[in-house]
This record gives C-alpha cells, sequence and structure tokens, in this order.
C-alpha cells in the first residue's frame, strides 16, 4: 500500500484512519474525474462520493489541483513499486524495457488514477513542479536499474536516452489503447524494437 507520504499534503495524517480518509478523498477524485472531467469536477462532489464532510477535504488540499497532483504522485508510487517487483525476475535489459512499457500499460488500463489523470489534462506543465517531473523521476530510476544491474555506462547521452526512451513508451502506450487489439499488437511490436535501439550503444551486447 502506498502511504501519503508518497505526495505533499496541507496537513500529514498521524494515524491510519486519517491515512485511509486521504486515500478516500483520493479515489474518490479519481471517480469524480473520469465521470465527470476535470473542468466539471468540484471538491463537493468529491467529497460526496467519499462520504465526508467538505472541510474534510479541504483539512489535506486546498484545491482541485493539488488533488490532482497528489493523485499523479501516488500513481507514480504504485507504478515504482509495481515495476520494481517485476522486474525482480528479468534476465535481461531488453525484457526490462518490455516489463516497463507493459506495467505501464497494464497500469493506464485498469487503474482509474492513471485514467484521472490523463483525463484532467496532467500533461499541462502548470501542474508540475518542474517541466517534466514525473517522466525524469522514471528515467532517473529506471538508469539507475540499467547501470546497476546490466551494466550501461552511465553518460550525459545515456540519461537524454533514457529519457526519450520513457517518454516514446509512454507515447506508445497511450497509442495502443486508442486502437483495436490487431491494431494495437502491430504498434507494439513495430515500437518496442524501437525503444530497444536507443539504449544499444550504451548497453553490452
Amino acid at each position: 500500500m502506498v502511504t501519503s507520504g508518497a505526495y505533499p499534503l496541507r496537513r500529514t495524517p498521524t494515524q491510519d484512519r486519517a491515512n485511509r480518509q486521504v486515500e478516500r478523498i483520493l479515489d474518490a477524485a479519481c471517480a469524480e474525474v473520469v465521470e465527470r472531467g476535470y473542468d466539471a469536477a468540484s471538491t463537493s462532489g468529491i467529497a460526496k462520493r467519499a462520504e465526508i464532510a467538505v472541510g474534510s477535504v479541504y483539512r489535506y488540499f486546498p484545491d482541485k489541483r493539488s488533488l490532482i497532483q497528489a493523485i499523479e504522485r501516488r500513481n507514480q508510487a504504485r507504478y515504482t513499486e509495481a515495476v520494481r517487483d517485476r522486474l525482480a525476475a528479468v534476465s535481461s535489459w531488453r525484457q526490462a524495457v518490455d516489463v516497463t512499457l507493459n506495467t505501464f500499460r497494464e497500469m493506464h488500463r485498469t487503474d482509474p488514477g492513471f485514467k484521472a489523470v490523463v483525463l484532467s489534462g496532467l500533461g499541462d506543465p502548470d501542474l508540475e513542479t518542474k517541466p517534466g517531473e514525473y517522466d525524469d523521476q522514471h528515467a532517473d530510476e529506471f538508469a539507475e536499474l540499467l547501470t546497476g544491474r546490466f551494466g550501461a555506462r552511465d553518460s550525459r547521452e545515456f540519461r537524454l536516452a533514457v529519457t526519450l526512451s520513457i517518454t516514446m513508451g509512454e507515447a506508445l502506450a497511450h497509442l495502443a489503447d486508442r486502437l483495436d487489439p490487431a491494431e494495437a499488437d502491430y504498434v507494439l511490436d513495430q515500437g518496442r524494437p524501437t525503444l530497444h535501439r536507443l539504449l544499444e550503444p550504451h548497453l553490452p551486447s
């Protein structure tokens, strides 16, 4: 379970009950955005879904924007945990690339939090603390894996190649999810080798 320490809050919960309330607020915010869209979603509607007073929402989140930011940071923590668990069993860096892509695609399709963030337009830099915040963290974590486990040669060019592969992998997953299954398979089959070729110059053959 991801704790509220994964994202900033106006007030830090100190008891399990308060932590559960924060998670319930975020779950309700996901449902509100998925059903009504970001613009129409309201703090009062989120509170109603969470079955709490609206003041309890404001206790932890000053506005709707901060709620969406918290959802994305929770997504990031969940994604990192899922990828870390699955990568423990891989034996090659190419498998690691594929597992990372497949995990992102799976969570985007099955986790309402991922869908809510996409619908909110989180790609807008105004919703990040700094431009590229979320992709950069994924890229840093993946670069450390490739250097530590698979012998990648660390350099500025390598880090840029990892960031590019992460960004392209996410775009590939979004595209595949818009297509019918046969077209999605084609796109993924064409896209994976492209991601591999980006990283090949920096890893042992």
